[in-house]
């Protein structure tokens, strides 16, 4: 019982802590935490017991045939039977919250985080199935440094593959792409799935392959992450520095508006629980008026979109005035912002195709 009891919290614990870290990154505009929790849900139990369903089905020929056991079942079952079943049913669901609730999907780091929190849940749930099997504690903290120290974020990566895909598909002006990116998304995780489970089931002289594997993958996730955030930031700035020129908000509140870091300057101990929270709703507002001034950039004016585009105008207006920062005389009016992209350069860069 305490050997079940501790695989429970050692598969399901460190995931949700992951998952956490990763929700945090997206700094200017979270997710819905009930999205990211249905995310990690669609992960952790449906992914699951489909993927073991379907496993269990494509395996009965390799067991029929006597072959289960031989080196080729193996590298059979788990480099093309997992990879593909895994994958395909944790990127329904990814597919799924990209169709109903596409107006979420606001940049690339949108999709590499549903991804993740899909990847997360699944990796939770197939943790605790491993570290349950284990006889004894030391088989079980060798198995836990193996697959959450050392390769945690293993399922994150792979469907953060698909999930930029998908973005990139949204994203792209082109029809042809908008098919072809999430099937090179998919390709890539069941690529890159496979490609890992083969170097396990090889053996040991193939772990340090499996661990620079891994590592390359680690480097693309860490990149993906600050461009996509860099370019986040700038575009943030120029649809900012436009409302400071229309008077909506002062240069400074934009400046912490799009910094990474000032957002949560006003600490609870300087300024009290009442002074944080409204400034806290400015910067909020202020970023949801730049993402929805940048949707309509990129994909024309929406139905309701200019009335929404007005009444945040206005909300942010009106809160920037009640800005504990101005009442204090800390801002002053008439500063502008300074311009994030040369002059000759007012609108954000291009998608990528």
């Amino acid at each position: 019982m305490t050997l079940l009891l501790a695989s429970i919290f050692l598969g399901i614990v460190p995931m949700v802590i992951y998952a956490l870290i990763i929700w945090r990154i997206d700094r200017w505009e979270k997710e819905p935490f009930p999205l990211m929790l249905a995310a990690f849900l669609w992960g952790s139990v449906p992914a699951v017991i489909f993927a073991l369903i379907a496993q269990v089905i494509l395996s009965i020929p390799l067991v029929v045939m006597g072959g289960d056991q031989s080196l080729w079942g193996e590298l059979y079952e788990a480099s093309l039977v997992a990879p593909v079943t895994e994958e395909i049913i944790k990127g329904i669901g990814l597919a799924l919250i990209f169709y109903k609730f596409r107006r979420e999907i606001d940049s690339i780091l949108d999709g590499l985080i549903y991804g993740s929190m899909i990847g997360f849940g699944f990796s939770a749930v197939e943790d605790v199935l491993y570290f349950a099997s284990m006889p004894d504690a030391a088989s079980l903290a060798g198995l836990f440094f193996l697959r959450t120290i050392l390769f945690g974020m293993l399922h994150a990566f792979f469907t953060g593959l698909f999930g930029v895909g998908l973005a990139m598909g949204k994203f792209s002006k082109h029809t042809v792409m908008k098919w072809l990116w999430p099937l090179l998304g998919l390709a890539a995780a069941i690529g890159t799935h496979a490609l890992h489970n083969t170097f396990a089931t090889l053996g040991e002289e193939y772990v340090l392959l499996a661990i620079l594997g891994y590592g390359i993958g680690l480097v693309w996730f860490g990149l993906t992450i600050a461009v996509c955030l860099y370019h986040e930031n700038r575009w943030i700035r120029i649809h900012l520095s436009e409302e400071v020129e229309r008077g909506v908000l002062y240069a400074e509140q934009a400046i912490d508006t799009a910094h990474f870091w000032t957002r949560s300057s006003l600490s609870i101990l300087t300024h009290g629980f009442a002074g944080v929270m409204p400034r806290r709703r400015l910067l909020h507002q202020a970023t949801e008026l730049a993402y929805e001034k940048q949707r309509q950039l990129r994909f024309g004016s929406t139905p309701g979109g200019d009335k929404r585009l007005s009444t945040l105008r206005e909300e942010v207006r009106a809160l920037s005035r009640k800005d504990p920062m101005v009442i204090s005389g800390k801002i002053q009016p008439g500063r502008r912002l300074p311009p994030p992209l040369p002059p000759t350069r007012r609108q954000p860069p291009p998608l990528p195709s």
